[in-house]
This record gives structure tokens, sequence and C-alpha cells, in this order.
């Protein structure tokens, strides 16, 4: 018989280090996989919080008090499947960013029969009750994030997020160093980076000894939980393959080693001649421009016997302008507005990028648009039936 899901009242206590006043009827439906660091991510995307790599810790019980983390029997590893120890009227205690004790009240109201569960993703999912509410350092709107805050008097606001350096990630994945990763990672907003992010870790993964690989296993399910909630195209499959990866199964289908940056940069390949060529065999990456090249210094057999081991990777014109538009749409609301001009009628690409680079966004824009890229290319190769590893 299949096991049921949770539907878990969440109200929020305090925060900030202030009491706050219950707020009933926020509630979360919880599948029979999820662990109780799915919960929590679940709870905190459900709050509209942005910064979402703060420790997370979970105690069973409600005293209706914060207590300091490792010193009772009630702790709860994140790790741990929630379905295993809940029933009806269980009550437990989660915790989000030690540092400003975001506490919260959990109570299992239910268990719902699978029939009331079809089609819904294996993930936690806020259903009644959300409303608009600050994120941990009291923010309110999704611009806040970029702008510097001043210190609030009598309060312990620490500001906004640390911004997100991805050539600091990427260089740590080169060299194997997964407590630098780790860090360049921890307290960013990875929104508009999920793919690019978890590509890092998972290269980071796939080197790393076995004790290495259990420090990056919790950053992976984040990501690719993060994934499921975003839903651009190709993060599904990078969920997958993260799963896969997790999983030990990710040898099962056909496996390829490409370089999905220099994939994402031939799709993006317009021009006159559009595109390039993916190897079948070694995951080489070539340009058309440049492949065409190649073959006229070929000889005829030579052409023959390696022509079916080339595919044609073709450009997608109507991509840029989709990644404007998401773009816009994601912006703060000013911001938006402009960009949402800046796109309509001829010449609305070097318009745009003009735009960008006046209102100081070319680094958000570039983030962003990258990938989405990297997004389209997992979707392709998914396509071709093959994995990247």
């Amino acid at each position: 018989m299949a096991q049921r899901w949770l539907k878990i009242r969440v109200d929020l206590v305090s925060g900030h280090g202030d009491t706050l006043r219950p707020s009933p009827g926020r509630v979360m439906l919880v599948p029979p996989t999820a662990t109780f660091a799915d919960f929590g991510l679940g709870v905190d995307l459900a709050f509209g919080r942005w910064d979402v790599t703060r420790r997370r810790s979970f105690r069973a019980g409600w005293r209706g008090r914060h207590e300091r983390r490792g010193s009772g029997k009630g702790d709860l590893p994140p790790e741990r499947i929630v379905h295993g120890s809940m029933t009806r009227g269980t009550r437990f205690e989660y915790l989000f960013d030690d540092d400003e004790k975001w506490v919260h009240e959990c109570v299992v109201e239910e268990l719902i029969g699978q029939r009331e569960t079809v089609g819904r993703p294996p993930i936690a999912v806020p259903i009644l009750g959300w409303g608009t509410v600050p994120d941990q350092f009291g923010r309110l709107r999704p611009e806040d994030v970029t702008l510097s805050s001043p210190r609030a008097p009598g309060r312990r606001h620490r500001g906004t997020a640390k911004p997100l350096d991805l050539d600091a990630v990427r260089q740590a994945a080169r060299e194997n160093d997964v407590g630098t990763l780790l860090s360049a990672i921890e307290g960013r907003d990875l929104g508009m980076a999920l793919q690019q992010v978890g590509d890092a870790l998972m290269r980071a993964y796939r080197s790393a000894g076995a004790p290495e690989q259990g420090r990056l296993v919790g950053a992976l399910r984040e990501i690719e939980t993060l994934l499921g909630h975003r839903g651009w195209d190709g993060d599904d499959v990078l969920a997958d393959e993260i799963g896969a990866l997790l999983g030990g199964s990710e040898r099962r289908v056909r496996t390829l080693s490409v370089d999905i940056e220099d994939l994402s940069e031939v799709m993006a390949n317009g021009g006159e001649d559009p595109g390039g060529y993916l190897h079948l065999d070694t995951g080489e990456v070539v340009h058309a421009f440049l492949h065409h090249g190649m073959e006229d210094l070929t000889t005829d057999q030579t052409h023959d016997e390696d022509d079916n081991l080339w595919i044609y990777v073709d450009h997608d014109a109507s991509a840029a302008y989709a990644d404007m538009a998401a773009f816009a749409a994601t912006a703060p609301d000013r911001l938006g507005g402009i960009l949402s001009v800046a796109i309509k009628g001829r010449g609305a690409i070097a318009r745009f990028r003009r735009t960008v680079d006046e209102l100081d966004l070319w680094n958000d824009w570039q983030v962003f648009s990258d990938d989405r890229a990297f997004g389209r290319a997992r979707a392709l190769l998914r396509s071709q039936g093959i994995r990247p590893v």
C-alpha cells in the first residue's frame, strides 16, 4: 500500500529574536519521500525567502521557545524522512537561520490518501494560507536583494544576501576544492544560477572521494529541489541528473563527456553559418563555420567514416528574445517596465543590451541568460538520449 502524504500546519512564532503572533492557516503538503531538509526548503520558498542556503535544524515536540541546537535528545537530523516519525497530532519545531532564529511550530494535521495527491510533484508544496511576509533579513521585495540596507534601529538586521561569484564557484570546482566551493555558495542567492551552480557541484562530486562527496550531498539536493520549483527549460533534466548521480544510476543511460557551457555557446551562435556540431564519440563541440572548415581539409574517405558521429546543433533564433522578455518580467517594477519597452520593435536585441548596461544590470543579465542557455543545452542532449558527464 502506498504511503500517505502529510498535511502539516506551519506557524511562524519568532524571528529576528522577536516573538511573533502565530500565523495559523499556513499548510504544507509533504510527500512520503521528503526529508526534514526538503520540508524546510519548501517552507522557506513558500514564505518567499530568497537566501535559502542558511542552516536548518529541527527538534521533536514544541516547547514554546527557541533552544540551542545540539543540546537536547529531541534533535531531528535534516536527512531523516519526515513521514517515518510522524503521526496525526505530532508537533515539531523548525528553526531557519541560527543567527536570525526564525522559529516555526509545525503540527501534523492529517494523513492524505494517494487519490488526493495524484499528479502532484514529489516535493513539499504549500497549499493554503501563504501570504506576503518578510524574508529572514526583513526584505519585502525582490529588488531589495541587490540594494544595501542600513541597519535598522533596535534589531540585528544583517543587510542583503552576499552576491554570488560564479568565477569562484567554477574555480573551486575545477580544483576539486569542496570546502571553498561550498563556502562560495553559502548564503548566496542562487535563484538565477541554478544550472551553473548545479553543473559545478556535480563535477566536483564526480571527482571527490567518499568523505567529500558526503559534504556535497546536501547542496546538490537543495539545487535539485530549487530546480523543481523554478521550472525553466532543462531544469527538470538537471534535477533528474542530480538524482541519478546521487542514486548511483547515472550511467544506466548513454553518457557523454560534454562541456555544457561550450554546447550552449554553439546553440547561441547565429549569423550566416549558425549553430554547430556535437561529436557523439568524443563530446567535442565545434561551431558550424569551424566544422565546415575542417571538412574542407579532410579527404572524402575520412569524412565518410566520421560523418555519422557528428550531429548538427541548430541555433534557436527565438531563444534570445524569450530570454530578454523573461528577464524583464523578473526585474523590479520600474526596471522591468523600462526593459519591456526596450525589447519592442526593430533593433530590440541591441537596444536591450544598451539598456541593461545603462541600468547596471549587465552582470545579472549574463548570469540569467547563461543559466537559461545551460538548460536548453541539457534539454537538447536529453532529446538525443544523452546524459552529460
